[in-house]
């Protein structure tokens, strides 16, 4: 009887086990998808950052250089190819600061790092518990910390795309492409 009471205490039981797996699988998604966005952000940034250099200093460099009006390309002088960069530098330089595409990446890395501590401490857990190294109170005190600091993580990280929505993309690219064509002709 005194054998069956201690191997009471001691046992955990499989809905616990299941949900500690299921809460694993979830940190490392959110891990994962934290880290991709990163990523993708972090290297938009990058390309954006460039084009954005090269467009105004191709337009700074060019805008003193002497233009012949009567040299066309089908009705095109190089003074409209400086105005045309001048315009895509323009809309580059608003895309950039109104997106801030960098401070979201590192927004995405510190959500990345904090997933990764969390699915470490449930790791952790799952394996002092399979070990028979922690006792029902400490159980409890472990599990309400897991949960509570994957809520504050909740409530900090910025979300991440659950499909791909190439709309968006689109509208944006067009809203773009229109802007420029207008300061274009305005332009000229």
């Amino acid at each position: 009887m005194n054998q069956r009471i201690q191997e009471d205490t001691e046992y955990t039981p499989p809905e616990l086990i299941s949900v500690l797996h299921s809460w694993l699988e979830r940190c490392r998604d959110a891990r994962d998808g934290h880290y991709k966005r990163a990523e993708k952000l972090f290297e938009l940034s990058q390309m954006m950052g460039y084009v954005l250099i090269y467009s105004t200093v191709f337009v700074t460099v060019f805008s003193f250089a002497d233009h012949d009006a009567t040299n066309t390309i089908f009705g095109i002088n190089k003074q409209h190819v400086v105005v045309l960069f001048g315009c895509i530098a323009a809309v580059i330089s608003g895309i950039v600061t109104q997106s801030r595409f960098g401070e979201r990446a590192e927004m995405h890395r510190s959500s990345a790092a904090r997933y990764a501590n969390l699915s470490r401490d449930i790791e952790e857990l799952k394996m002092n518990i399979n070990a028979g190294l922690i006792v029902d109170d400490a159980l409890s005190i472990q599990t309400r910390l897991i949960i509570k600091e994957w809520n504050n993580l909740s409530e900090v990280s910025l979300l991440t795309p659950n499909n791909k929505t190439h709309t968006k993309q689109t509208y944006h690219i067009l809203i773009a492409i229109s802007f420029i064509t207008i300061f274009f002709f305005v332009a000229i």
